[in-house]
């Protein structure tokens, strides 16, 4: 089944060879799609008005880019925390609904309207991380996942 990842921005040139080897890595269990759309270039300091546009902007982005099947898995702080192996359970039984798609939204994060359409909401950890970061933590354990059902070891 596709396994997408729809992520606000560029990735930050360090992260490039993570990201290019979990992708690598990730196309013996049938790939994970990457598309990129861009982020919005707001100011230092921003009005509540500004931040919304901003937001709905990249979530417009992104949503040009779901499928009418997708099962859509947001990553957002507010999101619950999972264990790899409980990844793995959750994965397997989206995969089941349709085509799965992670969303990674911009630094100002997605507004309500989108975190209502999800059949999840996930955050990788309690810390901050910048979304290059996230991005190729989300993809590493992605992979661990896949490995998990395929019974193959993940602790490397």
């Amino acid at each position: 089944m596709k396994t997408r990842l729809i992520a606000v921005g560029k990735l930050q040139t360090m992260y490039e060879p993570a990201q290019k080897e979990f992708l690598k890595r990730l196309t013996r269990y049938g790939g994970v799609e990457l598309v990129e759309t861009a982020d919005e270039p707001v100011p230092q300091t921003l009005s509540d008005a500004q931040r919304q546009n901003a937001i709905t902007k990249e979530w417009e982005r992104q949503r040009r880019q779901i499928g009418a099947r997708d099962v859509l898995i947001f990553l957002d702080a507010s999101g619950e925390k999972l264990t790899s192996e409980a990844l793995a359970q959750r994965l397997d039984a989206w995969q089941q609904q349709g085509p799965v798609t992670f969303l990674l939204g911009g630094s100002l994060g997605f507004p309500r309207e989108a975190l209502s359409q999800a059949h999840a909401v996930l955050s990788l950890s309690n810390m901050t991380f910048t979304h290059s970061l996230a991005r190729v933590v989300l993809l590493e354990q992605l992979y661990r996942a896949f490995r998990i059902l395929h019974h193959e070891p993940y602790h490397k």
